[in-house]
């Protein structure tokens, strides 16, 4: 009996909401008066959808994903803009900046050498005659003709520089055997792991774009061996803000802070020596060395 009026129940809530229908179901008269409308629809549906079907189609002929570039493409060729135009902003402010004043020349050798020899020897660099090195900026080739008078071979010394006269100057002054490169610093032409210690002094803080400074720190973790060492030397904040107004616009201040970011996932030990800081970068180190090293 039970399952009797149960049943019973649920057929009076069908006849109901069948009721409820009506008022929204069109009658067989009322379909047969809109038939001509129902497929006049229908088949602008179709036509829609074949019309999509045969974009997609020719999107897929034509490579669609050139056709239609995606954030990341459009992302990537806004930075290949940027370092064009910065790498052209700096060439010229070299032109100008080597008639009028030594600053470049000079300040690659405000580094004391006595300095620069105990940071080598502490990362285990005492004997130069197999090391291979290479000095990004180089200016007059002095840093690579100390390397010589250390014992290093000639022909394990490569300096490069970006503006013509720089290098010629440094080929006159230096042994043949030393190679001089005139070459950006993101366009070295040099296989992989090539050189055990890498110098680059007075070169990032004159490079205001961000992603040209990042695509620097991965062209020299490129040609540096695993176990060699990168050192930088730049003026900090605090001195490029005493700088003279035409040397000033052009500079930044590099720290600990902004050289992890130009050189992620590596040790990067820094100290500051009165206006300068004098930073060492390691590849292939743990989580707690980065600490350490913060």
């Amino acid at each position: 009996m039970a399952e009797k009026e149960q049943i019973k129940g649920l057929l009076k809530e069908i006849k109901k909401e069948a009721k409820d229908l009506l008022d929204v179901m069109w009658s067989r008269e009322e379909i047969m008066t809109n038939k001509n409308f129902i497929n006049t629809v229908n088949l602008k549906i179709k036509n829609m959808l074949d019309q999509i079907i045969k974009n997609l189609y020719w999107y897929q002929t034509i490579g669609w994903k050139k056709f239609l570039p995606n954030r990341e493409f459009i992302e990537q060729k806004e930075r290949e803009e940027r370092i064009k135009k910065e790498k052209e902003r700096l060439l010229k402010w070299i032109k100008k900046l080597v008639k009028i004043d030594d600053f470049y020349f000079s300040f690659h050798g405000q580094l004391d050498e006595e300095k620069l020899v105990k940071t080598l020897s502490a990362y285990g660099y005492d004997n130069f005659q197999q090391v291979s090195v290479l000095d990004i900026g180089c200016r007059d080739g002095r840093w690579l003709r100390k390397f010589q008078d250390w014992g290093a071979l000639p022909e394990r010394l490569v300096g490069t520089d970006f503006y013509h006269p720089i290098v010629d100057q440094a080929k006159k002054l230096s042994t043949p055997g030393i190679q001089f490169i005139e070459t950006y610093p993101d366009e070295l032409q040099f296989e992989d792991q090539k050189f055990d210690i890498i110098l680059m002094f007075g070169v990032l803080m004159h490079v205001l774009d961000e992603s040209l400074r990042k695509k620097i720190g991965q062209e020299l973790l490129r040609v540096l061996s695993n176990d060699g060492i990168v050192i930088t030397f730049n003026l900090t904040k605090d001195a490029v803000s005493k700088l003279e107004p035409y040397l000033a616009y052009t500079s930044i201040g590099l720290e600990w802070e902004e050289l992890t970011d130009i050189f992620p996932g590596c040790s990067v030990h820094f100290e500051k020596l009165s206006q300068c800081g004098l930073a060492v970068i390691r590849k292939n180190c743990t989580k707690q060395e980065m600490d350490a090293n913060g």
